[in-house]
């Protein structure tokens, strides 16, 4: 009885192991879907129809890329992690993401457990904003300004733990100032009022900034890359005004997969993401939202998600962020 029962077990483990090796050589025969949880037009749809439109080519499959916004990222985070596990459904991960669960009481998802990491595929820095009519000029003013009038000043930002909320909110419990957080459902409705002056502070994409700073209508006073951009090297780092320790203000993007998703077809995914991140035409695509590519397995991809994790579980409580 006891050889029988290995001798099925055996046989049912390799017929699953055939089966998926089948599916994965087959896969995909239909349209893929992918979710970004935010408005159509912004950076994180920019940054991924430039590498998923390579894969489709590769692929000569159909992947849609689908922006589904709101309740800062839960609605697309959720309508992933309920899709079938079958690889025909993909949601982009970001820093919101990850922090959204630490922060928002109604963001039931974890990126660690309800998900399987496939690849991350860019990082990007912020560029920090304000209207001329404001009268500073760097980081340093800025803060004596708000300090001044506590509640007086307003900052935009596109949802809770995102890369334009999590920095001006260390900013505030850093330096000990007072600045109106105001939400917005994603980053083109936000740059409208800044340039229209209702909104007084911004971090954002240099992307969709840099124009109206290289224009006049807006002030850079700083940026989160480690390194002054190429394109706007007059704009200092946050490092170089003093401000290094401001966390949350850099973001990173990569694709996760329901959980239980057949591992062989993460890994063909990740293949062709990797392949594509090599690819001359989606460097240069991404040179120009001023994002930088970024290739690793999806064990890479598990692993950074489980240190951003961790890290920001300390950074939130020390800081006591929580939905405004």
């Amino acid at each position: 009885m006891k050889k029988f029962l290995r001798t099925l077990t055996v046989t049912t483990l390799s017929l699953l192991l055939a089966s998926t090796q089948l599916q994965a050589q087959t896969y995909p025969n239909k349209p893929v879907r992918v979710v970004v949880p935010f408005p159509a037009g912004g950076i994180v749809d920019i940054l991924t129809r430039a590498v998923t439109e390579k894969v489709a080519s590769s692929w000569g499959v159909p992947i849609i890329v689908e922006a589904k916004p709101g309740a800062g990222a839960l609605i697309g985070t959720e309508a992933v992690a309920n899709a079938p596990a079958d690889g025909y459904t993909f949601l982009v991960a970001t820093i919101t993401t990850s922090v959204g669960p630490l922060i928002n009481p109604q963001f039931k998802y974890d990126l660690r457990k309800d998900f399987a990491a496939v690849a991350m595929f860019a990082t990007a820095p912020n560029m920090v904003v304000v209207p001329p009519s404001l009268p500073v000029s760097n980081m340093n003013e800025l803060v004596n300004l708000t300090r001044a009038n506590p509640g007086k000043f307003n900052y935009a930002h596109t949802g809770v733990g995102s890369t334009n909320h999590l920095p001006v909110e260390f900013l505030k419990f850093s330096r000990q100032i007072f600045i109106v957080p105001i939400t917005y459902r994603g980053q083109p409705q936000a740059i409208t009022d800044v340039l229209a002056g209702q909104i007084h502070l911004f971090a954002g994409a240099p992307a969709l900034l840099a124009p109206h700073v290289k224009a006049g209508k807006l002030k850079a006073i700083a940026v989160t890359s480690a390194k002054r951009l190429e394109d706007t090297p007059q704009v200092p780092t946050l490092s170089e005004s003093g401000y290094g320790d401001v966390q949350g203000g850099s973001g990173w993007f990569g694709i996760v997969a329901p959980a239980g998703t057949p591992p062989a077809i993460i890994k063909r995914f990740n293949d062709e993401i990797n392949a594509a991140l090599k690819a001359p035409e989606v460097i240069e695509r991404l040179r120009k939202a001023y994002a930088f590519p970024e290739s690793g397995t999806p064990e890479d991809f598990t692993k950074f998600l489980n240190e951003e994790g961790a890290r920001w579980t300390k950074l939130v409580k020390e800081a006591n962020l929580k939905l405004d």
